[in-house]
């Protein structure tokens, strides 16, 4: 699927008075958020194709977040004369006026999947003059529209399996506020996937560009300084490529677990640091005794049992769907099978000595 390239701008002049009094009325959106996602201009053509106008921009990450099973279109559009300002620290700062957009989308044959997914749900982080704000917009069933839903909503999909076989997923789109939770650090909700490490990869087929994302970014100028080449920057590991078992796993749970498990996030209390940077081996779970789990250590011990996944609390979590002892809490409801066995397989291959 292709996706978007945005400009929101000049919408009032769409609305100018027709000069013939017997003309119909232009058609008036409001003001934003706009109820219907059509209105915010970020597609050309037919809406399900998501063909971004200039301006909108396509992107992808190196380890997307787990959304069971939900194929993800992401772009972002800047305000007219604005840009990203890139640190050292792996964090991307964007002006007001930023919009990031993500579709969630589902094969409905999952035994061939094609170019032709059932869209769920597009959501909508725009950086505002009062902060960093998310909107929700469910699609209809025609694929036409998509229109604003704050309270989210519960979806059945119908849908043919690996084996051909008729299938059905309840699938949940969030509210508002578990959008903010999510998005927040130190109670500032911001963007979760858009830095360096995540970011360092080829463009996306739907980008319409060919080559490293961050280079054909910096050759656009979107950047206030431009980076270095970014085959001198640090990536993440995609989690089911080629790479070493251990990038591989860390990587994973630095694009699914590092935006809680970080100091300021929502799991930071709990001591545990998921970041892909983190070198201190206690830190990111390896013979951690949890600050407080309860029910979710399952009767294990440490977060990371070295060569015992068995006895490891973290493999334990993710593979479980009970509220109470799921990981990540939000706002997935199916387990990641292959997440679960990459981080089991990750950690029993470490040479560690046991935990005492």
């Amino acid at each position: 699927m292709s996706r978007p390239r945005c400009r929101r701008s000049c919408l009032v002049a769409l609305l100018a008075a027709s000069a013939c009094g017997s003309d119909p009325a232009p058609y008036d959106p409001g003001d934003p958020p706009y109820e219907k996602l059509s209105d915010w201009r970020f597609f050309e053509g037919p809406l399900a194709q998501m063909q971004p106008v200039d301006g909108v921009y396509a992107y992808t990450v190196n380890a997307p977040l787990w959304a069971d099973y939900a194929g993800k279109g992401r772009y972002f559009q800047l305000p007219e004369g604005g840009k990203i300002e890139r640190t050292e620290q792996d964090e991307w700062g964007f002006p007001e006026g930023t919009i990031f957009i993500k579709t969630f989308f589902f094969d409905t044959d999952r035994s061939e999947p094609d170019d032709d997914p059932h869209i769920v749900e597009t959501r909508l982080l725009v950086y505002e003059k009062t902060g960093v704000k998310s909107y929700i917009y469910v699609w209809d069933d025609e694929q036409t529209e998509a229109v604003r839903k704050k309270a989210g909503a519960d979806v059945d999909l119908d849908y043919l399996d690996e084996n051909g076989q008729p299938a059905q997923q309840h699938y949940l789109v969030p509210d508002q506020n578990t959008c903010e939770d999510c998005h927040s650090r130190d109670d500032v909700p911001r963007v979760l996937g858009p830095s360096t490490l995540q970011l360092n990869t080829d463009a996306p087929p739907e980008s319409g560009m060919s080559g490293n994302q961050i280079d054909l970014f910096a050759e656009l100028g979107l950047f206030t300084t431009p980076p270095p080449p970014a085959s001198t920057l640090p990536a993440l590991s995609h989690p089911a490529g080629d790479d070493a078992l251990e990038l591989r796993a860390r990587s994973y749970l630095h694009g699914n677990c590092s935006h809680c498990h970080r100091p300021g996030g929502g799991g930071g209390p709990s001591g545990l640091t998921f970041l892909f940077t983190e070198d201190d081996p206690p830190s990111y779970g390896v013979c951690k005794v949890p600050a407080a789990a309860g029910a979710g250590a399952g009767g294990r011990q440490v977060d990371i049992w070295p060569g015992d996944p068995e006895r490891s609390i973290v493999p334990f979590r993710m593979s479980t769907t009970d509220p109470d002892i799921k990981m990540p809490e939000l706002p997935s409801l199916l387990a990641d099978d292959f997440g679960a066995t990459l981080i089991s397989d990750w950690i029993a291959g470490m040479d560690d000595p046991p935990c005492q």
